[in-house]
């Protein structure tokens, strides 16, 4: 038997933006950011930067309603990736695929001028689909406290 599933929590480091590929499928990848459960010597927190691929509905979300600093849930799976930088060298990648994404808390102090959380301007934007319908008032705002209790053992 073999399972290959990640849980992650953490911070966008940037605004998402989707791409389409030049078969039409809606992509978006981006960085997040997630503190490690331990204090350095000096105090801080050590930050792993994690890159996350997203596809299809995933991606449409993520573009319309997260932006840099929006603390998400992602649930996906390890893959990896290879390819030639542009000095023809071989690289090679880990990064998650999202199976699963929940918005959690919007960054505060936002300078973004459309009114995400009012559910007019969300359902302009959105179309309607089975059971994802985001607006603001979905989510609940939670603390870095709720979330060091969470995971406390």
């Amino acid at each position: 038997m073999s399972l290959n599933k990640v849980m992650l929590v953490g911070r966008t480091t940037r605004d998402l933006r989707k791409t389409t590929t030049q078969s039409g499928h809606s992509l978006v990848r981006f960085v997040l950011a997630v503190d490690r459960n331990y204090t350095d010597k000096d105090g801080n927190r050590p930050t792993d930067f994690i890159t996350i691929t997203a596809w299809g509905r995933l991606a449409e979300i993520l573009e319309q309603y997260a932006v840099k600093g929006t603390l998400i849930t992602v649930v996906g799976r390890l893959q990896t990736r290879s390819y030639k930088n542009s000095s023809g060298k071989n690289v090679r990648t880990l990064e998650v695929t999202a199976e699963e994404i929940s918005l959690l808390a919007r960054p505060r102090n936002t300078r973004h001028e459309e009114p995400v959380s009012e559910p007019e301007a969300a359902a302009e934007k959105a179309e309607p689909v089975e059971e994802t319908n985001f607006v603001d008032e979905d989510f609940i705002e939670i603390t870095e406290e709720d979330l060091e209790n969470l995971f406390q053992e």
